[in-house]
């Protein structure tokens, strides 16, 4: 990005709604942008990096983009200001609200300051699976958020603003420059060089603290915590993000956007019917009884799904009652299989009730059998619902063992979700 007018190959970049340059980059007053014609140039389901500087103009806001490669409905990659911190963030799916994904990595131990240059930075892996975050040339964390493939997006790419809903979103005040993109994931080193490229006058390469550092045990567990100790945590990509307490013991075996594993380490999973655990979901479905798909018909809201799970056959309902968890309300269920229950599915099935199914930004598909008790927690949340799934191992645990000796009762208690 080299000045008014500029192009390369067939991408030509404009400034639009009184946008201008000047001899530091592209001055924005948190009303405008600039943006390529469409197609962008960067191929957003393949391997990519872009960079900036930015400097913004006073205080920017929560949620402020810095680049933005637009698609119908939202920006396929967001690089700039989210939930407060400079950030990358990318989305497998084309949408907004709680049924779409958005996997971020952000410099959560940094101050985002008001008039000062800062280089910013996004890594896109596809072949890995992970988007990583650079600030000042250095990445913010030891591993990037996971992600599966993000979509193609084939709308222009956007200096300065967001798109959100299909609308213009998300707009950057103060000056940007030396936009680069590149169609593969850069290395530590080379990034690190290009920010060293271009440094505007007055700006620094200060090393930033990291964010803490996530260690998941899990393939495909996310950017979770790992073996905790005792002390009060926050999701790291859960959402809604949750604040909770454990005591010694516990561990943090998944942190998705729509999936949240704790457990304690002497209830390891094996066999079958894994281990007891306490497991977060969002938006979750009421499932077919046979094959790992939804059952059509079945509302989304608490009151609707316990409804559901009154009728179901072979399952047993011990409780039943209104209940609040960190802020959201909903219904509480204790569950457990009939003895005299039989599967109605294919040979060969195990004689167990389908309880839980993702709802798309949650994968999960949960049954209860005969080695099994549950307390289900359903939570009312941004038109859909928050699950809390705390499931006992009998050889390990009967519920009421593992929600107060163990202490399951406690650290679920200890939820506070954000608003």
């Amino acid at each position: 990005m080299t000045g008014p007018d500029a192009s390369a190959g067939d991408v030509a970049l404009s400034a639009e709604d009184g946008a201008r340059w000047t001899d530091e980059g592209l001055q924005l007053s948190g009303t405008n942008y600039a943006s390529t014609s469409a197609p962008g140039p960067i191929v957003t389901d393949s391997s990519f990096t872009v960079s900036a500087w930015a400097r913004p103009t006073g205080q920017p806001a929560e949620y402020t983009s810095v680049l933005t490669q637009a698609g119908d409905v939202a920006g396929a990659f967001f690089l700039g200001v989210a939930e407060g911190f400079w950030s990358f963030s990318v989305k497998p799916e084309d949408g907004n609200g709680g049924d779409f994904v958005t996997n971020r990595d952000r410099a959560t131990q940094v101050e985002v300051e008001p008039d000062a240059w800062v280089h910013l930075a996004g890594v896109y892996d596809a072949d890995g699976g992970r988007a990583r975050f650079f600030l000042n040339g250095y990445p913010v964390s030891d591993q990037g958020t996971a992600t599966d493939s993000v979509y193609a997006a084939d709308g222009s790419l956007l200096i300065g603003r967001g798109q959100t809903r299909r609308q213009p979103s998300n707009f950057f005040g103060g000056t940007i420059t030396d936009v680069r993109t590149w169609p593969r994931a850069l290395s530590e080193n080379e990034v690190a060089a290009a920010a060293q490229a271009a440094t505007p006058e007055g700006a620094s390469l200060d090393e930033p603290e990291k964010s803490a550092p996530f260690v998941c045990p899990e393939p495909g567990g996310g950017i979770c915590l790992g073996t905790l100790a005792a002390g009060t945590y926050e999701t790291t990509s859960f959402e809604p993000a949750l604040t909770y307490t454990v005591p010694e013991g516990w561990t943090n075996r998944e942190d998705l956007p729509g999936n949240m594993l704790l457990s304690r380490i002497d209830d390891p999973e094996e066999g079958t019917w894994g281990g007891s655990y306490i497991g977060v979901y969002q938006n979750v479905r009421a499932p077919a009884p046979c094959g790992e798909k939804p059952q059509p018909g079945i509302g989304t809201s608490a009151a609707e799904l316990a409804t559901w799970y009154r009728t179901v056959p072979g399952l047993q309902v011990m409780r039943d009652v209104p209940v609040t968890v960190g802020g959201l309300p909903g219904v509480v269920l204790d569950l457990t299989l009939d003895s005299e229950w039989r599967t109605p599915c294919p040979p060969g099935a195990l004689n167990a009730v389908p309880i839980l199914i993702g709802g798309g930004v949650s994968d999960l598909h949960h049954v209860i059998g005969a080695p099994l008790e549950m307390r289900l927690f359903l939570l009312d949340w941004d038109g859909g619902n928050v699950a809390i799934e705390v499931t006992a191992l009998l050889e390990q645990h009967s519920l009421t063992n593992y929600l107060e000796e163990a202490g399951a009762d406690a650290v679920v208690n200890s939820f506070d979700f954000a608003s």
